[in-house]
């Protein structure tokens, strides 16, 4: 009797499983890349996505910058030191002692709007990818992406 290999069981699924790692692995690799904006500091993707959520909501708090982004106030918190510590970010006064609310500097400005650029073109590729495809297959791939999402988070928790 031979045992059947999952991987052998349906190579179109299989190939699409394999694709999607490829850019899961992929993004891994550009997530931990840094940039440097011409100060000596490397800056990481992550952290430059949070400096742009801070200049979106300007004065808004850890708690609320880390439920725009999804993650942890203990997590936002570790990226907001390295911020200020980068001098991208920096504490803004509030009424309440025990709220700390947040601002960007003018280095912070500069990596923000660095970040909405790239950002334009991310989307701009995307309404190209939009544009092509047909009511159906941009149905199929919300559905697919939404599966995709819910299934890591059963999976992560």
């Amino acid at each position: 009797m031979q045992v059947l290999n999952i991987f052998q069981m349906n190579s179109e699924v299989n190939e699409l499983v394999r694709l999607f790692q490829s850019i899961l692995h992929l993004y891994t690799i550009f997530e931990k890349k840094s940039c440097d904006f011409g100060a000596g500091t490397k800056v990481y993707i992550t952290e430059i996505q949070t400096v742009s959520v801070i200049g979106e909501n300007p004065n808004a708090n850890l708690t609320q910058i880390a439920e725009i982004m999804g993650v942890t106030r203990g997590a936002i918190s570790q990226t907001v030191r390295k911020l200020i510590a980068k001098k991208l970010v920096v504490r803004i006064n509030s009424r309440n002692q025990k709220e700390i609310n947040l601002g960007l500097t003018d280095f912070g400005r500069m990596v923000s709007d660095y970040y909405q650029t790239k950002m334009k073109e991310v989307f701009l590729f995307a309404d190209e990818l939009y544009a092509d495809a047909s009511a159906s297959e941009r149905e199929l791939v919300k559905r697919l992406f939404l599966r995709i999402q819910n299934d890591i988070r059963k999976r992560i928790v």
